[in-house]
């Protein structure tokens, strides 16, 4: 199935928002790209990198044009790990991006532990923090 516009287009301004944030993002990765992640039967959308001398964080993202909870929840985004090295603290960020007017689909549960962006015509409109 074709990826539609408006998927691609959440896509770039996710994207452009952690680049902005001095993340490294690679889209739609086949496989984790460091020895140090792992996750089975999952690819994210975005995936992004970030370190310094104390930390190293990573951020998944979802882009969900028509949010469904079943079908969110049936994601295997729950086997993604990685380890930090010893000498850094490790974080990962979970959001989950969606269109304008499709936020009531879904469980604000998610909360805890995914930020949701409801996203606008150039940018995100909302930003959600996480309950962590």
């Amino acid at each position: 199935m074709a990826e539609s516009e408006l998927h691609r287009s959440m896509k770039r301004m996710v994207r452009a928002d952690l680049e902005k944030q001095d993340y490294r993002v690679v889209e739609e990765p086949l496989y984790p790209p460091a020895s140090w992640m792992h996750w089975e039967s999952y690819r994210p959308d975005l995936l992004g990198l970030k370190s310094d001398d104390h930390s190293e964080q990573v951020v998944i993202v979802e882009c969900e044009t028509h949010p469904s909870m079943k079908r969110f929840v049936s994601k295997n985004y729950g086997s993604f790990w990685f380890e930090p090295s010893v000498t850094r603290d490790g974080s990962i960020r979970r959001i989950l991006a969606v269109p304008r007017g499709k936020l009531a689909s879904l469980d604000l549960e998610l909360r805890h532990g995914w930020e949701i962006w409801v996203m606008g015509c150039v940018a995100p409109i909302v930003k959600i923090s996480s309950i962590a």
